[in-house]
């Protein structure tokens, strides 16, 4: 089974440019939308790639996929899964607000077209005047909100001599990988005249030499399977030239990498067009793991040139450049100046295994990382460390990983200053839009964190406060999540318990387990403890099951009351009904437990504006609140869900069927007994 390392999703056709280059032949901004996935199309195919791994990368790329008003949603709901999802795009729209926006969905990082140092020049290839400034105001966004990004560069006849300028300026700008692109004659591009194949060979060069060289900077030549056999040329230990992982053995088309067209086709690489199948009526493992045309690219049967070079398992030449030329996928590479000298085929680099370590430095820095992170941050800073050849993991390079590396120049631009508006230069220290607030001690708590830790610390602790109905993320949130998410148990638990456990969790989303799995673990050892045994046992998983999830069953007429409450509160209500119910020994809730449960919760509310001293049953409430309690103070979220409450209940005929004619009267009448209450006593003592 071949492994899927990277997945391109082209979203949509529509884009604001006219790039010469473009395999889409991509739409103007009005049209191209027709037969678009529908965001849900989108969301199962993510689902169904989540469930057989998430080392997938998956690239969320167009046309422009900024022009997809689903983008962060489909980037969230990837990221929830647990891949890891990037964004392709031209940067005309990468506004600040909009990196924060994708940052905030958990977006990985962004791949950033630029294909010339020369404004005019860039204007022109990608079809719009002003493109080129624009991009570069992209770049500057991303680097002011720590947004990782690559610099992506299609080399043309008229471009290719400034391969030593754009990889320096790939590193001024601060970006993590240059990924230069040799275009196929296809899509918009196939009357574009491709570079020469003398052309293609020196470019490659420069690449492998300049790639030699780097420390800072990963330099890769895409669509060009050509550069692993000039790395072995020029030094046969070259790790360019090794065979694991993504970077093995020559193009990935079709074996570890496949792209979806906006109206769902697979195809093996944007450059050959045939569908293997759609996701509209196959299922995407399917086409990937039965599709004919796959099978063949991941056991070639080379033709030609390809089929008698002895770098034919190193390169394999571009399948989709002789089929781009009307020959077929096997035949020769037709832009390969190698002659084979016929002998013997060469066998990729095959490393032997080496366990990374890290040093003392860097374990103690990783040990301050929050507990529900560190297994992320270890595998980042990993992943990093391999990509640079190396197998010591160093508190450097998790400094490398956190810094802002920008400081606060950026590479050459002609004749332009960087413009940041003040508006905007405001929003960077402030927390993205449609966030919680935070208390004093939750925020200190977060500012102590490394810098490239605390966005997904926001949104973790975020998406937990906003599924609890909380207001407000506060310092006793964090504490329960740090604790929660140890890792490790501190009790031997049976083979039965462990399976029921597994069993149990299977189909939980990877956000759920890192929550709830923690939880139950401690639950189960909880009441193990209190048997006195020193084994968890199968009986205590079962009863931390049911004490921690286990539903309550609901009356026919008391359900179908919850199901009639607005939906901003439904779910609240319900929770509330079972909780009340599991703590009273219930097994079954009527109608009459459920209207008893919002009587004492009515009364509870009426202790607290007693409390506030109002005289009288109104939404002044909420105005005496939040100048009383801090957490509601400058809270646009619970003014939010207030002004929702208001508004239905104003729209209602008869707001007193709302809760109960009868129990509205007696909140009034305690109220009222309150104010008669304070008149008495100020009849007695005339001080009070």
């Amino acid at each position: 089974m071949n492994g899927l390392f990277l997945l391109a999703i082209n979203l949509t056709k529509r884009c604001n440019l006219a790039c010469a280059h473009c395999y889409m032949d991509a739409e103007t901004l009005k049209h191209g939308g027709e037969g678009e996935l529908a965001t849900q199309e989108v969301r199962g195919l993510l689902e169904e790639i989540a469930g057989r791994s998430t080392e997938t990368m998956v690239v969320l790329t167009g046309g422009e996929p900024l022009m997809r008003p689903d983008l962060e949603e489909l980037l969230a709901h990837g990221t929830g899964l647990g891949l890891s999802m990037v964004v392709g795009t031209n940067g005309v729209a990468l506004t600040g607000k909009r990196v924060q926006s994708l940052k905030a969905a958990g977006a990985m990082g962004a791949g950033i077209s630029v294909d010339s140092l020369d404004p005019q020049k860039h204007d022109a290839f990608r079809g719009l005047p002003g493109a080129w400034e624009k991009t570069l105001n992209g770049i500057e966004a991303c680097k002011r909100h720590d947004l990782p990004f690559q610099i992506h560069f299609s080399v043309t006849e008229s471009n290719a001599g400034e391969i030593p300028a754009m990889i320096d300026f790939a590193r001024a700008s601060g970006a993590r990988v240059l990924n230069v692109f040799f275009l196929i004659c296809t899509g918009r591009g196939e009357s574009m005249s491709d570079i020469s194949p003398v052309t293609y060979e020196r470019v490659l060069d420069q690449l492998v030499a300049a790639q030699e060289q780097s420390q800072d900077l990963l330099i890769r030549a895409r669509c060009a399977p050509h550069y692993k056999r000039i790395a072995y040329q020029r030094n046969p230990q070259s790790t360019l030239t090794r065979a694991a992982g993504y970077e093995g053995g020559g193009c990935l088309a079709g074996i570890h990498y496949c792209r979806i067209t906006p109206e769902g086709g697979v195809t093996a690489c944007p450059y050959i067009p045939d569908e293997e199948g759609s996701i509209r009526d196959t299922k995407f493992w399917d086409i990937w793991d039965q599709s004919p045309v796959f099978q063949s690219l991941r056991h070639p049967t080379l033709q030609g040139k390809c089929g008698n070079c002895e770098f034919q398992k190193l390169c394999g030449g571009c399948r989709a450049r002789p089929l781009a030329m009307g020959d077929s996928l096997m035949d020769t590479d037709p832009w390969c100046i190698h002659i084979p000298d016929g002998s013997a085929v060469i066998e990729p680099l095959v490393e032997q295994p080496k366990k990374l370590i890290w040093n003392k430095e860097a374990e103690k820095r990783l040990s301050r990382v929050p507990s529900f992170l560190r297994k992320m941050v270890k595998k980042r800073a990993e992943s990093y460390v391999h990509e640079l050849g190396l197998h010591v993991v160093t508190e450097e390079h998790l400094a490398e990983l956190s810094a802002k590396r920008f400081g606060s120049g950026g590479p050459p631009r002609p004749d332009i200053q960087p413009k940041v508006a003040g508006e905007e230069a405001q929003q960077v220290a402030q927390p993205p839009a449609g966030t919680l607030p935070w208390s004093e001690q939750a925020q200190e708590r977060l500012t102590s964190m490394p810098a490239f830790l605390r966005e997904g610390v926001r949104a973790v602790a975020e998406d937990v406060a906003r599924s609890e109905g909380r207001l407000e993320v506060n310092i006793k949130l964090l504490d329960r999540l740090e604790s929660e998410s140890q890792p490790g148990r501190s009790l031997p638990w049976t083979n039965e318990s462990d399976q029921l456990l597994t069993e149990f969790l299977a189909d939980k989303s990877p956000q759920a387990l890192m929550f709830v799995a923690p939880a139950l673990e401690n639950a189960a050892e909880h009441f193990a403890r209190k048997r006195r045994a020193a084994t968890v046992e199968r009986a205590d998983a079962e009863e931390a099951i049911a004490q921690l999830t286990g539903g309550v069953e609901w009356d026919e007429d008391a359900l179908a009351r919850v199901l009639s409450a607005p939906d901003f509160n439904r779910a609240g209500i319900k929770k509330a009904a079972e909780f009340n119910a599991r703590k009273e020994g219930l097994e079954r809730i009527t109608s009459g437990d459920l209207t008893r449960f919002r009587n004492k919760a009515m009364m509870r509310a009426v202790q607290r504006m007693k409390g506030f001293g109002m005289q009288e049953l109104s939404f002044d409430a909420y105005e005496i609140a939040r100048d009383r309690v801090p957490r509601l103070k400058d809270n646009p979220e619970a003014d939010k869900r207030f002004d929702t409450i208001r508004n239905f209940v104003a729209a209602r005929e008869n707001p007193g069927d709302l809760l109960g004619q009868d129990l509205l009267e007696k909140m009034k009448a305690q109220l009222k007994a309150n104010k008669q209450n304070q008149i008495d006593q100020t009849k007695e003592n005339p001080a009070v």
